[in-house]
């Protein structure tokens, strides 16, 4: 293998990029554990249903723009596509994957999210992937200083799948909610407003938490505590610098997968119990729940007229259905299309954000949250996914999120406030949105 790939590198090309599968599946969290020396310039990514889990070590390339630039992500990765020479020792694709995001909005950035570009993609070194049960390590470089025995080093590194357990938990030094009483005040305003004016009919109001701890926060702690937590829920790392975002979100923006587009709308919340009877009163209160059922419609009408200029042969099911996070219950609706672009970023940026996230109608709502809400949300609720050499690729909404610096996280949850809102309920329930990230840093 290693002079048969040596033999065919194209020496044209900017890019070298070779995969191999790999015989054992890993641990990849215990191999981000192996690699902290790279520290802020990693990223971890499971999908909902496990079939999918990778992670990147080490940026070869970074496209970082300080304005939202779906057009130029795009073509940069066009652009790193024509340039690459790619060879793989299997009969399946090849993994490489151009992954990152875009921030929440263009809202002043604060000195919190500086780590991050507003648009801010990435072309990994070395990525590890399982897919289907199937393993593959796959080594990126410039042609130039392509070394065929880095990729054999990197196996050496890649052990077969170990137990990875949690080092220690760190003494929590204060943990407070910032702005909790102003927050309240300001979910009245806007229930005020909307009573007062039909501009304005729906809007997603995010807040806060600060956790201290007396050291660094271990983030592969925090992976491997959400992945026992079994949620049913995507996992991300994303990092940069010094800073860490962490999102366990039960919420896709979209996939797109040989020209189909698969989404969905998810809104309305109830909490769960542990009585599984007190439970079926909870789905049938929630499916039948005026201001939770206007709340989803909102959401689905909004997601429908998005796409429609890129798709046809849209499907979507005229009522939703239940869908079981561990704390939640939400109200959920799957939607199907087909393509009339392959340009994945297109979709992104018309669907986001989604009337879950921002409001409805989307101007006006986003024009609120940028004038009226505290700080900068950042990746908060904002698209993060990937795109891979096929022009496939997903992008989910990162809620339940928190952005780690050393010390410091910083939890994000939000919810929808509509003309019927309560300050007091909708602020409980931003209150069971932190409950993921909590247990993640084995706070609760």
């Amino acid at each position: 293998m290693k002079q048969k790939i040596i033999s065919e590198i194209d020496v044209n090309k900017n890019y070298i990029s070779v995969e191999i599968e790999l015989q054992d599946q890993p641990n990849i969290i215990h191999l981000l554990r192996e690699e902290i020396n790279l520290k802020g310039q990693r990223f971890y990514y499971k999908s909902k249903d496990y079939k999918l889990e990778m992670c990147g070590i080490g940026y070869l390339l970074e496209a970082r723009y300080s304005h939202l630039k779906h057009d130029e992500i795009y073509d940069c990765w066009q652009n790193i596509k024509e340039q690459l020479d790619a060879h793989k020792d299997h009969e399946e694709k090849h993994h490489l994957k151009f992954f990152g995001g875009f921030q929440f909005s263009e809202h002043a950035l604060t000195n919190e999210w500086q780590d991050f570009g507003m648009s801010h993609f990435v072309l990994p070194k070395f990525m590890i992937t399982i897919e289907n049960g199937r393993s593959y390590l796959t080594y990126t470089d410039h042609s130039n200083q392509f070394d065929i025995e880095q990729l054999y080093q990197m196996v050496e590194k890649i052990k077969p799948r170990v137990t990875s357990t949690i080092e220690h938990t760190p003494e929590v030094v204060d943990n407070y909610d910032i702005q909790s009483e102003a927050w309240k005040d300001l979910v009245t305003k806007a229930v005020s407003l909307m009573n007062a004016s039909v501009a304005l009919q729906k809007v997603v109001l995010a807040r806060r938490r600060k956790i201290e701890f007396n050291e660094h926060v271990n983030v592969e702690d925090a992976l491997q505590r959400s992945l026992d937590s079994h949620e049913s829920s995507y996992l991300l790392l994303f990092e940069s610098g010094k800073s860490q975002f962490i999102s366990q979100t039960p919420e896709q923006l979209c996939q797109i997968d040989n020209g189909k587009l698969f989404t969905n709308a998810i809104a309305g919340t109830i909490a769960r119990s542990d009585d599984e009877g007190q439970n079926q009163v909870y789905k049938d209160e929630l499916l039948n729940d005026a201001k939770n059922q206007f709340e989803h419609r909102y959401v689905v009408d909004s997601i429908i007229h998005d796409i429609k200029p890129f798709t046809k042969h849209l499907k979507y099911d005229e009522r939703p259905t239940i869908l079981t996070n561990k704390h939640l219950y939400h109200l959920y609706t799957n939607i199907q299309a087909d393509l009339l672009s392959e340009n994945v970023l297109d979709i992104v940026n018309q669907l986001h954000p989604t009337p879950a996230l921002g409001g409805f109608p989307k101007v006006e709502a986003i024009k609120y949250i940028e004038h009226e809400e505290f700080g900068t949300r950042g990746f908060y609720g904002a698209p993060l996914g990937y795109m891979d050499l096929d022009n496939n690729g997903e992008f989910v909404v990162s809620i339940r999120s928190m952005l780690v610096k050393d010390k410091v996280a910083t939890l994000y949850s939000g919810c929808g406030i509509v003309k019927d809102s309560n300050a007091i309920s909708e602020f409980e329930e931003t209150d069971l949105k932190f409950k993921p990230m909590l247990k993640a840093l084995g706070v609760m």
